[in-house]
């Protein structure tokens, strides 16, 4: 048998799946006794409609280098249903699944191999997983979806006071996770990148199809915590994960699949109740009240840095020992990315902003000196016009 599997769905990713193909070449998992593990690679391509020749050929290219192997989905099934199809033409005793938008860092599959191998009560092990090639923005982790996790967010919707409480308890949450030094336990995996046994998805199962887009990766959570199992990220793991690649190409069919997901997630997993709940949250948010409370600024106050094409600067009122810059194209910052740093100003490092696009960005700067007393220091705002004179320094255009 082969000692791991490596799966990917692709849709209209071509170019950054080669990528990831050829990453995870570059840095194979190494068993304990640092000799190479055996592997193959299966991608599924969910009937892209979006045709790159020379980006196919590229993807069929570094699968040949890997004995690897491209299955032609005849239908785009969903997320579950590709990564199903390739789970039953793969024979690994491991399973990594992966998105194509993912690049792998030296040690990465080494480091979950060896943690999985060694912790029999471990159900999937994941990366920590960055925004940018220079590793400088982490990821957020992903917070499992419960009744009262439905309702903090319906309430922060519709009030500004409880969005910024919902922002500082989620900022607490987060840096539990972002400060660790060892692997740590997580309430639920991220879909980008996990490592799983063979045998715990026989034993419980891969992805429901049902879910038509995200979601997926959230019920197998509860399926693997409810049988006992940890999921643990690994801090010496990492990847970059450009995100959302496959899903900008078709955001408003994304978007349809993402709502529907959500509300097959609470139906499932909280039955009638849960899902009438959670109908009647989004009744109350689509309604003209929920509509006019939504246009409020969550914040009680944030600095305007302007509109401009290039990286922003933001100037403390005070020098901090150590600060955290979250990063959010949302003023509640439901989710936001992770950049820790010290002194009285911050920009962004030049790997981290070739990762921007033209679109607004909101960042939240808090006081972390001490971990368990965060401090909020203020809230900025800027606006990217187009990146232009930082990619054309690193001959970045933007058809690349």
């Amino acid at each position: 048998m082969v000692e791991l599997s490596l799966l990917i769905v692709n849709y209209n990713s071509w170019r950054v799946c080669a990528d990831a193909v050829r990453s995870f070449a570059e840095h194979p998992p190494l068993a304990a006794d640092g000799k190479p593990l055996s592997y193959e690679v299966i991608v599924v391509d969910n009937a892209s409609p979006q045709r790159d020749p020379v980006a196919e050929e590229a993807l069929e290219e570094a699968l040949r280098k890997t004995s690897g192997q491209l299955i032609r989905h005849g239908e785009n099934g969903g997320y579950g249903k590709g990564m199903n199809l390739a789970f039953a033409a793969s024979r690994g005793r491991r399973i990594l699944v992966s998105n194509p938008d993912v690049v792998y860092f030296p040690g990465c599959t080494t480091e979950l191999v060896r943690w999985l191998d060694a912790h029999d009560d471990a159900g999937a092990v994941a990366p920590f997983s960055y925004w940018d090639h220079g590793l400088n923005a982490i990821l957020p982790p992903n917070i499992l979806p419960t009744i009262g996790d439905l309702l903090a967010t319906t309430a922060a919707s519709l009030s500004p006071y409880w969005a910024r409480r919902y922002a500082a308890r989620r900022t607490r949450d987060a840096l539990r996770v972002w400060l660790a030094r060892e692997p740590v336990d997580l309430p639920m995996l991220s879909g980008c990148c996990f490592l799983m046994r063979r045998a715990t998805i026989e034993r419980l199962g891969f992805f429901d199809e049902r879910f038509p887009l995200y979601y997926e990766d959230t019920d197998l959570s509860v399926r693997l915590r409810r049988a006992g199992l940890r999921i643990v990220q690994i801090p010496a793991a990492r990847i970059a994960h450009l995100y959302g690649r496959s899903a900008q190409t078709v955001h408003g069919d994304a978007m349809d699949r993402y709502w529907r997901s959500r509300r097959l997630y609470y139906r499932k997993w909280y039955g009638w109740a849960g899902a009438a709940l959670y109908d009647l949250c989004a009744w109350l948010l689509r309604s003209r009240f929920g509509r006019r409370r939504a246009r409020l600024c969550p914040q009680k106050a944030i600095v305007d840095l302007g509109t401009t094409n290039d990286k922003p600067t933001i100037v403390l009122p005070r020098p901090v020992a150590r600060y955290l810059v979250e990063g959010s194209l949302d003023p509640h910052f439901f989710l936001a990315c992770a950049v820790f740093g010290s002194g009285d100003r911050w920009t962004p490092e030049d790997a981290l902003f070739r990762a921007f696009g033209p679109t607004t960005y909101y960042w939240r700067v808090v006081d972390v000196s001490d971990p368990r007393r965060p401090e909020l220091i203020g809230v900025w705002r800027h606006t990217l016009r187009y990146p232009t004179k930082i990619m054309l320094a690193h001959g970045i255009t933007a058809e690349s």
